[in-house]
């Protein structure tokens, strides 16, 4: 039996005896069995023949007049719970296909705000959400937001604001700018979303929420729930339905590519298939067949010249579907403190860069060896039973191919294997006494002939019945060609009263813990304990709203060195025009490096003190601006000084430009040459960034994104690890005649088409362009922009259709 093979048993025979051990514990009663007597409203019904309904905005067909009229919003950004000034009149029904809505926005017409933009991006204009508890229970949901002329933003939602908006649905609704205001159509399908199994009467949850532009920008929302309470999904109002078990689904997206490379002068094409089956209201099977994951959307361009890696999220359509249930913890999501997420799971690993054995006399372009690999397929199956929700991931890399050229310059071909990926997820969650409790197991797997890694993690949570107390936590172990590590993650937030919050995160992860292969984990060996204070007042004279952090970081390694040690106090001022100000104090205590060197020697750091100023206009405004000035220090203490500064310009609906430009002046960069020796910098580096957008109408978007990197570093001094102590850094004499003066320089422009021809069926057209110049290329920044734009290593012109057929 092969050792890919053997994994994956053993993860299948974990997930089996994880299930037997829980089955075991006494089941808890879910909350639509308990023994409560209050009955909940019910929504009404009408079969699908007799709804009529044409989802265009307008609320003119019969079926809506009837229908009991739904408001009681109140203010809850900023958060003051006041009544609204303008009424909002919703409706809703549900067929046995699925949920309608409509919403009758009233306010004056010359104040309406329309901005088209990108799916998913957060802007202040007149917009409209539901959001959906399709558990019943608090556990999962959906959010989905249309703004008057048509963009739209939609995420799932874990508990209690864990929001995904990289998922995208295929739901369906459409605005009307009105006289007395605007006015909102929705259709959702029960097919988009996992539904527990149920005899009879069924439970789900609804959130409405409206954004008013003109308003700074203010929202409301019925059931009122501001972002400064720790409830949100378990307390959305609860309705129930009755006689509906949705159909099962079968949806399949086949698609055709070509791409033309302009560098190589060659053209590739593909066809395939992703299919999504929901064989039960609660299950989704879905695999990928010869699947072309290139992606239509360009990475941040990024100079990293830290030891630490830097993360970037998932993009494909594929991956995102059903990955919720693989969220073991809130820092997946790396929003719970500095340093990137903390995962088991990153599927950007999957297709990542092919593993490479480049013999010594062979010279290979480096742009080859970070290629993606090509995927034979993969499958996935998530679902529920009961308490339990469950899910399994399985993907298969094909073979690689680069060429090479030996040192007389004969070519070769050089071929790297393909890597196997198999995940395993088992979580059980019970609301039946208030609140939350869960416990859940997942296990990862990469199978290669170079290299075995397995991971596995037990995570719990605990979310308070009174609603004050949130607890999350994980233990980790990794067993990579049998080195073994292990790892303990808890969180605890404490929130006393709305709008104050305390946040307590411990850490302990031993210095051979290893989840990278198929996860992401910033750094091993550390022991942290971190304190974070937050504060948000929507009583402050003359404002509407000031917010207040305080954060102590403390974080060692296990050797009982301090890695990490830092004061944060952070002020905000959100003026009643909406400009915010924000000014930040940030002191680091005297601590160890023992990163940089990557092991050729730990040394002392300096204490530094740090300032950051901020100022942003109103992003409503069609002329918008912001800047930010951060006052800091080197490892060494010379100054370190950056600013940016942006302007947003919308001079009407359909249009829109957004230009930032970055520049930082370091007077020490340190950068690590090799056997504890470092040279120390003075660098300049500047970093624009320009999109520019424009909408035919809401479905059909042309965009133009250029981001350019340059930095120049002149060496300055030398320095060398003191081999004997742990001190700082030694100034050295030039080790050499030769310069260490380096120059960066990374541009990548992309000019992409994309029509949304149906929900989720889009025909893209995009030329991108690329390059990386060497590190020679000492010119002035003007000329190395020119130089960047011209000698290019990415040139391609990109066609994809992907159509979506099926129930």
């Amino acid at each position: 039996m092969s050792v890919k093979v053997f994994k994956f048993h053993q993860l299948t025979f974990l997930l089996f005896a994880v299930t037997c051990l829980f089955t075991a514990l006494p089941a808890g009663k879910l909350l639509g069995q308990d023994e409560l007597t209050v009955a909940l409203p019910q929504i009404t019904r009408i079969e699908q023949s007799d709804a009529n309904i044409t989802i265009d905005g307008f609320i003119d067909e019969d079926v809506w007049k009837d229908l009991p009229v739904i408001d009681g919003m109140k203010v809850i950004d900023p958060d003051t719970l006041a009544d609204t000034p303008y009424e909002t009149h919703v409706r809703f029904f549900y067929t046995e296909r699925g949920i309608y809505l409509s919403a009758m926005n009233f306010q004056p017409q010359e104040t309406l705000m329309a901005r088209m933009t990108s799916r998913d991006v957060r802007l202040e204009r007149d917009g409209f959400v539901v959001a959906i508890d399709a558990s019943g229970e608090g556990l999962y949901g959906f959010y989905l937001r249309i703004n008057l002329g048509n963009s739209l933003t939609d995420a799932t939602i874990l508990p209690e604001r864990t929001f995904n908006f990289q998922w995208d649905g295929p739901w369906l609704a459409r605005t009307q700018a009105l006289e007395n205001g605007w006015s909102a159509e929705y259709y959702i399908p029960w097919s988009m979303m996992p539904l527990p199994q149920v005899d009879d009467v069924r439970k789900i949850g609804l959130y409405l929420e409206r954004q008013v532009g003109h308003l700074q920008g203010e929202a409301w929302a019925n059931p009122p729930l501001p972002g400064t309470v720790n409830q949100f999904l378990s307390a959305f109002e609860s309705y129930e339905l009755k006689d509906i078990e949705p159909r099962r689904q079968l949806t399949y997206y086949p698609f055709a590519s070509g791409i033309y490379d302009g560098v190589r002068d060659e053209s590739t094409y593909k066809v395939g298939t992703e299919i999504f089956w929901r064989p039960t209201s609660n299950s989704l099977l879905s695999a990928s067949l010869n699947p072309d994951f290139g992606n239509v959307e360009s990475d941040d361009v990024v100079v990293n010249l830290t030891a630490f890696e830097v993360f970037f999220p998932e993009r494909r359509v594929f991956f995102l579907e059903g990955q919720d249930v693989f969220n073991t913890s809130p820092r997946t999501s790396g929003r719970a403190g500095p340093g990137g997420p903390i995962s088991l799971l990153n599927t950007r690993r999957i297709g990542g860069a092919a593993i490479y054995d480049v013999p010594k006399d062979v010279d290979v372009v480096p742009t080859d060896l970070s290629q993606p690999s090509e995927l034979l397929g993969a499958v996935k199956l998530t679902g529920q039973s009961g308490n339990w929700r469950y899910g399994t991931l399985l993907a298969s890399e094909n073979e690689s191919q680069i060429g090479g050229t030996l040192d007389d310059g004969t070519e070769v071909t050089l071929n790297a294997v393909g890597r196997d990926f198999s995940v395993a997820r088992l979580l059980y969650e019970d609301t039946s006494s208030g609140g939350r409790r869960a416990i859940g197991w997942m296990g990862t797997n990469l199978s290669h002939p170079t290299i075995d890694a397995t991971a596995h993690a037990v995570d719990m949570h605990y979310f308070s019945a009174d609603n004050r107390f949130v607890i999350d936590t994980q233990l980790m172990h990794s067993d990579v060609d049998g080195k073994t590590g292990n790892g303990f993650l808890g969180d605890v937030v404490f929130r006393p009263r709305r709008g104050l919050q305390h946040t307590v995160r411990a850490t302990y992860i031993d210095d051979s813990l290893d989840i990278n292969e198929l996860g992401f984990l910033t750094r091993n060996d550390q022991m942290n304990l971190d304190y974070n204070f937050f504060q948000i007042e929507s009583d402050a004279p003359g404002l509407r709203q000031r917010t207040t952090s305080l954060f102590f970081t403390n974080q060692w390694n296990t050797e009982g060195e301090p890695v990490r040690l830092g004061m944060f106090l952070n002020r905000g001022y959100n003026t009643l025009d909406n400009n915010t100000y924000d000014i930040s104090l940030r002191y680091f205590p005297e601590r160890i490096d023992d990163r940089l060197g990557r092991g050729t020697g730990d040394f002392k750091v300096e204490g530094r003190y740090g300032l950051n100023l901020g100022f942003r206009t109103n992003p409503a405004d069609k002329l918008a601006f912001s800047f930010d000035l951060n006052l800091d220090q080197d490892e060494l203490g010379p100054a370190r000084t950056g600013a940016t500064s942006g302007i947003t310009w919308r001079p009407n609906d359909r249009f829109s430009s957004d230009l930032r430009l970055d520049y930082t002046d370091r007077e020490a960069l340190l950068v690590h040459q090799g056997s504890g020796a470092y040279t120390s910098f003075e660098a300049h580096q500047w970093a624009p960034r320009l999109e520019m957008n424009y909408f035919l109408n809401a479905w059909q978007q042309l965009r133009f994104t250029l981001q350019w990197t340059a930095l120049k570093a002149f060496e300055d001094r030398f320095w060398q690890v003191d081999s004997q102590n742990l001190d700082f850094l030694q100034p050295v004499a030039k080790p050499s005649e030769e310069s260490d003066s380096f120059t960066i320089s990374r541009l990548t422009f992309q000019a992409r088409y994309r029509w949304e021809i149906a929900p989720l069926s889009d025909l893209f057209v995009v030329y991108t362009r690329g390059s990386n110049l060497p590190t020679d290329s000492f010119e002035t920044f003007q000329d190395l922009l020119v130089q960047s734009w011209t000698d290019r290593v990415v040139d391609t012109l990109a066609i994809k259709l992907r159509y979506r057929f099926g129930s």
